[in-house]
């Protein structure tokens, strides 16, 4: 038994597959994914390293959408539905627990409520099994409580601190509370923690402090967040589960095996994973050693993600990390699909 199967098999820790090619998909699946991520990112890097098998899909929809937004929310729904599609049955056996691909939302609208409500029931509506990815900013807490409400699969990602993890929490809650009450089934909530890029935005902010930190303090960043999130949902019952994304290695799995995760895992990292062949642990419960978090709360940014009251949902779309993530889904995700195979032009960057 790999390691991959033993956390499938021997603990509550399960994973899913962080692309949207199909070779990488089949082999993921083999592998024992059980569900797919997607986000505008990597759809435009699977059409361009799969031109083959996804431009005469592009080339069907044609070129007549209304908008830049709607051409491309068509080709993220190609991968999405496909990558649906590819997990079905695990959603079937699972009623419902497991087994989804992501459809992420417009990074340009991260402050838009109302469009991201709108642009997320669309989403949905393209399967079952195909839960809405939406940031959490102070206007994704909002409409997250909303698509609880309504019984919709939620996935709030760009989520890199604690407090950003309590609030996607209380508002899953209270849209689950109301759900109930109306006859509706709960739906699953996932709380992104991108473990491994707040680990490179941290690495930059302590260089241009000059604080001399070693790189065995840096890695501990992103797991010290998501360790801290984890216990805490736990101790309010949360049913809302944390997904630790961004992985550098096999340390971002193995430093947290056992809870009651989801990671989502390229396939980089994965072959990382099988070939180290790390011991068979448990670690969930170990803590982040104290020297570790003594010399990590010397950076401020590591403390506004640290703790629980470390920003107000006001500062969650402000926080550096946050940007840099909205920044990349649009410029490397978003905004060429909006022109991707089209004839029309964009003058977004005019």
């Amino acid at each position: 038994m790999n390691y991959l199967e033993w956390i499938n098999q021997c603990t509550p820790t399960r994973w899913w597959h962080d692309s949207g090619n199909p070779d990488e998909i089949e082999l993921a699946l083999k592998r024992g994914a059980t569900g797919v991520t997607t986000n505008p990112v990597l759809t435009f890097r699977s059409f361009q390293s799969q031109p083959d098998f996804w431009n005469p899909k592009v080339l069907a929809l044609g070129d007549d959408f209304p908008t830049l937004e709607a051409h491309a929310e068509a080709l993220l729904k190609l991968v999405a539905t496909y990558a649906a599609d590819k997990v079905r049955d695990i959603y079937e056996k699972t009623n419902g627990a497991d087994g989804y691909a992501l459809g992420q939302l417009n990074p340009g609208r991260a402050g838009d409520a109302e469009g991201m409500l709108a642009q997320a029931r669309r989403v949905h509506s393209w399967a079952p099994n195909i839960a809405v990815k939406l940031p959490a900013t102070a206007a994704g807490i909002e409409v997250i409580e909303h698509l609880a409400e309504e019984g919709i699969p939620i996935c709030a990602t760009i989520n890199v601190s604690v407090a950003q993890a309590i609030a996607v929490a209380e508002a899953y809650a209270r849209g689950k509370e109301k759900a109930i009450a109306n006859g509706v089934k709960p739906p699953l909530c996932i709380v992104v923690q991108q473990v491994g890029r707040l680990d490179d935005y941290l690495r930059d902010v302590a260089q241009d402090m000059k604080l001399g930190l070693d790189e065995s303090v840096i890695t501990m960043a992103g797991l010290a967040v998501a360790k801290r999130s984890y216990h805490i949902l736990q101790e309010m019952k949360s049913d809302a589960i944390i997904m630790p994304a961004g992985l550098r290695g096999a340390y971002h799995l193995t430093e947290m095996a056992g809870g009651r995760l989801l990671y989502t895992i390229n396939t980089r990292v994965q072959d990382m994973i099988l070939e180290a062949d790390p011991p068979q642990v448990e670690k969930i419960a170990e803590p982040i050693p104290a020297e570790t978090l003594s010399q990590l709360q010397r950076i401020p940014e590591f403390v506004r993600a640290y703790e629980p009251d470390g920003m107000k949902p006001s500062e969650f779309i402000t926080y550096g990390v946050t940007q840099k993530l909205l920044s990349q889904f649009m410029e490397t995700g978003w905004s060429p699909l909006e022109t991707y195979m089209s004839s029309k032009k964009t003058s977004r960057w005019i």
